[in-house]
């Protein structure tokens, strides 16, 4: 539970999945995150993909400069959301699209892939929109969420589980069910302590802060490549 699910415990949880155009993502972890998602969006040129594994979105979204003809030709037009703007990109685009028809969680995967600065962009954009809603980038070793205030999750003991002072930092930082447990202190960039290796030792594990943000990451303990 994040900081949105925790000021909205009776809403029933709406998942949606995008799978961005990124490197390919892995298809374990695309199968899972399909099967376990309410909404599945297509960023764009991420259609093709789908359509070689044989996968229908629910939407395809973004400007269409990656999106190969024949595949879009294929595509029901009512399923076809074309933004024209050029400001964002098309993951940015996606999210925008998912918030509007109300998703409490948004999830993210091939958004690690290629380049750097399409990786970071796209960490930009979970941070951008995260006081609205929970999104979570997935690799085939990591996810990877913001942190507001409260975060809460039963995850598999002895995962490691790092906190980086993204965007500013945070202070008051409480933890519980971590090896070295976090006592209302502040991760702050350039500065001690660090929060990266800490180790999952009991379930549920519990971040919560008083001001500012973190950026977790918490690497799979099972093989989803």
């Amino acid at each position: 539970m994040n900081q949105t699910e925790n000021l909205n415990k009776d809403i029933p949880i709406k998942k949606a999945l995008i799978v961005c155009n990124g490197d390919k993502p892995p298809q374990k972890l695309l199968r899972k995150l399909w099967n376990e998602t309410d909404y599945r969006v297509a960023a764009d040129g991420s259609a093709n993909l789908l359509h070689f594994l044989k996968l229908l979105p629910d939407a395809v979204v973004g400007d269409f400069d990656s999106l190969r003809p024949d595949v879009k030709e294929k595509i029901p037009e009512k399923i076809l959301f074309h933004v024209k703007e050029q400001d964002t990109n098309d993951a940015d685009k996606s999210v925008r699209h998912c918030l509007k028809l109300g998703f409490n969680e948004i999830n993210l995967l091939g958004a690690d892939g290629g380049r750097q600065d399409q990786f970071l962009s796209n960490l930009e954009i979970i941070f951008k929109y995260s006081h609205l809603t929970r999104l979570i980038i997935w690799t085939s070793k990591e996810r990877i969420e913001f942190i507001l205030n409260t975060w809460k999750e039963c995850l598999p003991i002895g995962a490691t589980l790092s906190l980086l002072p993204l965007y500013g930092g945070a202070e008051g930082v409480v933890s519980n069910g971590l090896k070295f447990e976090l006592n209302d202190i502040n991760l702050l960039p350039g500065k001690s302590p660090s929060g990266v290796s800490n180790e999952i030792c009991s379930k549920p594990v519990t971040v919560s802060i008083k001001h500012g943000q973190l950026l977790v990451i918490v690497q799979h303990c099972i093989d989803l490549a």
